[in-house]
């Protein structure tokens, strides 16, 4: 079961060599970097490292990168991750494993975070509380489909934000959508940034503008993404 790895970066040069060094010795993984118009040399730098592909996109965003990302893939199963997210020890055999069911469509894994204090600890429980329960699942937390079924939804929707958690809400109302048992660690540095408490309650509050139908343009706007 070859599984391709699609990773939307914008001036990650400090953080892309770690993420690929993941799949380096891997085998049945394909990996393809989507550069969103990076001016930090991070397509040189996955040039010269030799592990996967990158290719530049025209149309700047995330959903827009991971969609052209994908047609450059060959995987029986697309896996979409962050720059600055790892995958657990076994990470793909548990996609793999879990892919082996046939009403299985798509999954993510639980959220893991970089630092282990308790209010990291919490944001990544209730997250993955969230996204169990609450079907609202981020693309921290490494989220993969099959690749018919990615081609029925659509890919990602065009959306400036939010894209992550629409796109797994079509794959889940076709069926599958699982959580692994195991998680991802992801980079803290946007609580970092903007601070723990003041991220959540922003986050939150993006999401509930989102749900009453204010634009995605006009959210995005108002989130500031920490490259």
């Amino acid at each position: 079961m070859l599984i391709s790895v699609i990773i939307p970066v914008l001036n990650e040069a400090a953080s892309i060599r770690a993420c690929l060094a993941q799949f380096e010795q891997e085998e049945n993984v394909e990996v393809v970097v989507v550069d969103g118009g990076s001016t930090d040399g991070t397509p040189d730098l996955i040039d010269a490292l030799g592990i996967g592909t990158c290719v530049s996109a025209s149309d700047v965003g995330r959903a827009s990168q991971m969609n052209f990302g994908v047609q450059h893939t060959k995987g029986d199963v697309l896996l979409f991750l962050h720059a600055d997210t790892f995958l657990p020890e076994k990470g793909l055999h548990l996609i793999r494993q879990a892919m082996m069911g046939e009403d299985v469509l798509g999954g993510r894994f639980r959220l893991g975070l970089a630092e282990t204090g308790i209010g990291f600890q919490l944001i990544a429980y209730l997250s993955t509380l969230r996204s169990k329960y609450l079907g609202i699942t981020y693309g921290d937390q490494g989220i993969f489909a099959r690749r018919g079924v990615f081609d029925a939804v659509g890919g990602y929707p065009a959306l400036h934000l939010f894209e992550d958690s629409e796109f797994c809400s079509l794959v889940a109302q076709r069926g599958k959508f699982v959580m692994l048992p195991a998680q991802v660690c992801s980079s803290t540095r946007r609580w970092r940034k903007w601070g723990v408490v003041k991220t959540v309650i922003w986050m939150w509050l993006l999401r509930m503008l989102f749900t009453c139908g204010v634009s995605d343009k006009t959210l995005s706007r108002w989130y500031r993404t920490v490259r």
